[in-house]
Protein backbone atom coordinates (compact mmCIF):
# COMPACT_ATOMS: atom_id res chain seq x y z
CA UNK A 1 0.00 0.00 0.00
CA UNK A 2 1.62 3.41 -1.20
CA UNK A 3 2.01 6.13 1.69
CA UNK A 4 -0.33 8.78 2.08
CA UNK A 5 0.43 12.21 0.52
CA UNK A 6 1.46 14.55 3.04
CA UNK A 7 -2.03 16.28 2.11
CA UNK A 8 -4.05 13.73 2.79
CA UNK A 9 -2.04 12.34 6.03
CA UNK A 10 -3.26 16.07 7.57
CA UNK A 11 -6.67 15.67 6.77
CA UNK A 12 -6.54 12.62 8.75
CA UNK A 13 -5.63 14.29 11.79
CA UNK A 14 -8.27 17.04 11.70
CA UNK A 15 -11.05 17.93 13.41
CA UNK A 16 -14.76 18.18 12.17
CA UNK A 17 -17.58 20.24 13.71
CA UNK A 18 -21.20 20.25 12.12
CA UNK A 19 -24.81 21.47 12.05
CA UNK A 20 -27.46 18.41 11.69
CA UNK A 21 -30.99 18.11 12.00
CA UNK A 22 -31.00 15.12 14.22
CA UNK A 23 -33.77 12.70 15.38
CA UNK A 24 -33.45 11.51 19.15
CA UNK A 25 -34.54 8.39 20.36
CA UNK A 26 -37.42 10.27 21.46
CA UNK A 27 -38.68 10.58 18.13
CA UNK A 28 -38.11 14.28 18.59
CA UNK A 29 -35.96 16.79 16.41
CA UNK A 30 -33.12 18.35 17.67
CA UNK A 31 -30.71 21.27 16.28
CA UNK A 32 -27.81 19.17 16.88
CA UNK A 33 -23.82 20.03 16.44
CA UNK A 34 -21.41 16.74 16.17
CA UNK A 35 -17.87 17.17 16.89
CA UNK A 36 -16.14 14.15 14.57
CA UNK A 37 -12.37 13.45 14.67
CA UNK A 38 -10.32 10.26 13.05
CA UNK A 39 -11.71 7.87 15.36
CA UNK A 40 -15.66 8.72 15.15
CA UNK A 41 -17.72 11.06 16.78
CA UNK A 42 -16.43 12.55 20.21
CA UNK A 43 -19.89 14.95 21.00
CA UNK A 44 -22.97 15.92 19.62
CA UNK A 45 -24.74 18.83 21.14
CA UNK A 46 -28.23 19.81 21.37
CA UNK A 47 -28.99 23.53 20.90
CA UNK A 48 -30.45 25.28 23.80
CA UNK A 49 -31.54 28.40 22.44
CA UNK A 50 -33.97 28.02 19.93
CA UNK A 51 -34.16 31.11 18.02
CA UNK A 52 -37.76 32.28 16.05
CA UNK A 53 -39.77 29.74 14.15
CA UNK A 54 -36.92 27.02 15.63
CA UNK A 55 -38.92 26.09 18.42
CA UNK A 56 -42.28 24.85 16.41
CA UNK A 57 -40.08 21.98 15.11
CA UNK A 58 -37.14 21.29 17.23
CA UNK A 59 -36.96 20.17 20.93
CA UNK A 60 -34.40 22.49 23.23
CA UNK A 61 -31.56 20.00 24.74
CA UNK A 62 -31.13 19.48 28.24
CA UNK A 63 -27.60 18.86 28.86
CA UNK A 64 -24.65 21.77 29.14
CA UNK A 65 -22.94 22.50 26.15
CA UNK A 66 -19.66 20.41 26.24
CA UNK A 67 -15.76 20.75 25.84
CA UNK A 68 -13.86 18.24 24.20
CA UNK A 69 -10.54 17.47 24.59
CA UNK A 70 -9.02 17.06 20.97
CA UNK A 71 -5.14 16.47 19.75
CA UNK A 72 -5.39 19.95 18.97
CA UNK A 73 -6.88 21.52 22.34
CA UNK A 74 -10.39 21.70 24.00
CA UNK A 75 -13.26 22.64 21.94
CA UNK A 76 -16.37 24.16 23.40
CA UNK A 77 -19.49 23.51 20.92
CA UNK A 78 -22.31 26.31 20.96
CA UNK A 79 -24.73 26.65 17.91
CA UNK A 80 -25.72 29.59 16.57
CA UNK A 81 -28.28 32.15 18.98
CA UNK A 82 -26.32 30.59 21.57
CA UNK A 83 -23.39 33.11 21.00
CA UNK A 84 -25.69 35.46 22.52
CA UNK A 85 -26.06 34.11 26.18
CA UNK A 86 -22.82 35.14 27.46
CA UNK A 87 -23.59 32.49 30.74
CA UNK A 88 -22.92 29.67 27.91
CA UNK A 89 -20.02 30.77 26.46
CA UNK A 90 -18.19 31.61 29.71
CA UNK A 91 -19.46 28.94 30.82
CA UNK A 92 -17.29 26.82 28.37
CA UNK A 93 -14.48 28.95 28.62
CA UNK A 94 -14.65 28.10 32.36
CA UNK A 95 -14.40 24.72 31.88
CA UNK A 96 -11.48 25.36 29.97
CA UNK A 97 -12.30 25.33 26.19
CA UNK A 98 -9.30 27.30 24.38
CA UNK A 99 -11.96 27.30 21.26
CA UNK A 100 -15.80 27.73 21.06
CA UNK A 101 -17.00 26.32 17.71
CA UNK A 102 -20.72 27.65 16.35
CA UNK A 103 -22.32 26.52 13.05
CA UNK A 104 -24.82 29.70 12.78
CA UNK A 105 -27.87 29.91 10.24
CA UNK A 106 -27.68 33.51 10.97
CA UNK A 107 -30.62 35.79 8.75
CA UNK A 108 -29.33 38.71 7.03
CA UNK A 109 -29.72 41.79 9.18
CA UNK A 110 -29.81 45.51 8.00
CA UNK A 111 -26.89 46.71 9.03
CA UNK A 112 -26.95 49.70 11.75
CA UNK A 113 -26.60 53.70 10.71
CA UNK A 114 -23.14 53.29 11.48
CA UNK A 115 -22.92 50.16 8.59
CA UNK A 116 -21.68 47.56 11.60
CA UNK A 117 -23.63 44.36 11.13
CA UNK A 118 -23.40 43.33 15.12
CA UNK A 119 -23.13 39.80 13.77
CA UNK A 120 -19.81 40.62 12.81
CA UNK A 121 -18.58 41.15 16.27
CA UNK A 122 -20.24 38.78 18.50
CA UNK A 123 -17.37 36.09 17.71
CA UNK A 124 -15.02 39.30 18.54
CA UNK A 125 -16.53 40.07 21.57
CA UNK A 126 -16.98 36.74 23.27
CA UNK A 127 -13.69 35.85 22.38
CA UNK A 128 -12.15 38.85 24.43
CA UNK A 129 -14.59 38.79 26.98
CA UNK A 130 -13.31 34.73 27.82
CA UNK A 131 -10.27 35.03 26.35
CA UNK A 132 -10.91 32.41 23.82
CA UNK A 133 -10.90 31.45 19.76
CA UNK A 134 -14.42 31.29 18.42
CA UNK A 135 -14.97 30.21 15.39
CA UNK A 136 -18.53 30.67 13.39
CA UNK A 137 -19.10 28.94 10.18
CA UNK A 138 -22.37 31.15 9.22
CA UNK A 139 -25.23 30.21 6.18
CA UNK A 140 -24.99 31.93 3.28
CA UNK A 141 -27.11 32.74 0.55
CA UNK A 142 -31.20 32.32 -0.01
CA UNK A 143 -33.61 29.32 0.81
CA UNK A 144 -37.39 29.45 0.96
CA UNK A 145 -37.62 33.50 1.10
CA UNK A 146 -34.90 33.56 3.99
CA UNK A 147 -31.80 35.34 3.11
CA UNK A 148 -28.81 34.48 5.15
CA UNK A 149 -26.07 36.71 6.85
CA UNK A 150 -22.66 34.78 5.61
CA UNK A 151 -21.25 36.03 8.44
CA UNK A 152 -18.29 33.68 9.26
CA UNK A 153 -15.39 34.46 11.31
CA UNK A 154 -12.31 33.45 12.87
CA UNK A 155 -11.70 35.52 16.50
CA UNK A 156 -8.70 35.35 18.79
CA UNK A 157 -8.41 36.33 22.16
CA UNK A 158 -7.59 39.62 21.90
CA UNK A 159 -10.37 40.58 20.20
CA UNK A 160 -9.18 40.98 17.20
CA UNK A 161 -10.79 38.89 13.54
CA UNK A 162 -7.94 36.23 12.47
CA UNK A 163 -9.98 35.41 9.34
CA UNK A 164 -13.41 37.02 7.73
CA UNK A 165 -15.82 38.71 7.46
CA UNK A 166 -16.41 37.56 4.04
CA UNK A 167 -17.01 40.74 1.71
CA UNK A 168 -19.36 39.29 -0.45
CA UNK A 169 -21.24 36.97 2.10
CA UNK A 170 -21.19 34.16 -0.53
CA UNK A 171 -19.48 31.00 0.15
CA UNK A 172 -16.13 31.10 1.14
CA UNK A 173 -13.26 29.28 2.85
CA UNK A 174 -11.62 30.96 5.88
CA UNK A 175 -8.09 30.29 7.19
CA UNK A 176 -6.43 31.32 10.39
CA UNK A 177 -3.53 30.01 11.79
CA UNK A 178 -4.77 29.08 15.84
CA UNK A 179 -2.09 28.51 18.84
CA UNK A 180 -4.91 27.46 21.23
CA UNK A 181 -2.61 27.72 24.03
CA UNK A 182 -2.89 31.23 23.30
CA UNK A 183 -5.99 31.01 25.39
CA UNK A 184 -4.81 29.59 28.42
CA UNK A 185 -3.55 32.58 29.49
CA UNK A 186 -6.40 34.72 30.42
CA UNK A 187 -4.38 38.24 31.48
CA UNK A 188 -5.58 41.49 30.12
CA UNK A 189 -2.67 43.73 31.52
CA UNK A 190 0.39 43.11 33.82
CA UNK A 191 -2.10 43.49 36.59
CA UNK A 192 -5.55 42.08 35.78
CA UNK A 193 -6.94 38.59 34.47
CA UNK A 194 -10.14 38.24 33.14
CA UNK A 195 -11.23 34.96 35.40
CA UNK A 196 -8.88 36.01 38.68
CA UNK A 197 -10.31 39.52 38.62
CA UNK A 198 -14.09 37.93 38.94
CA UNK A 199 -16.34 38.69 42.16
CA UNK A 200 -18.56 35.90 41.81
CA UNK A 201 -19.58 36.92 45.44
CA UNK A 202 -20.92 40.23 44.63
CA UNK A 203 -22.67 39.28 41.56
CA UNK A 204 -26.64 39.22 41.53
CA UNK A 205 -27.55 36.19 43.47
CA UNK A 206 -29.47 35.05 40.15
CA UNK A 207 -26.72 34.93 37.99
CA UNK A 208 -23.88 33.16 40.22
CA UNK A 209 -26.63 30.44 40.95
CA UNK A 210 -27.67 29.85 37.71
Amino acid sequence: MNALPSHQTLRADAVVIGGFCELGADGRLYNSSALVDRDGVQAVYRKLHLWGEESRWFTPGEQTAPVVTTRHGRIGLAICYDIEFPELTRGLALEGAELIALPANWPYDTAPPDGRPILHSLAAITAYFSRVFVAVCDRCGTERGVEFEGASVIAGPDGSLCAGPIKSRGSAILYADCDLTDARDKRTSGRNDAFADRRVDRYARALVEA
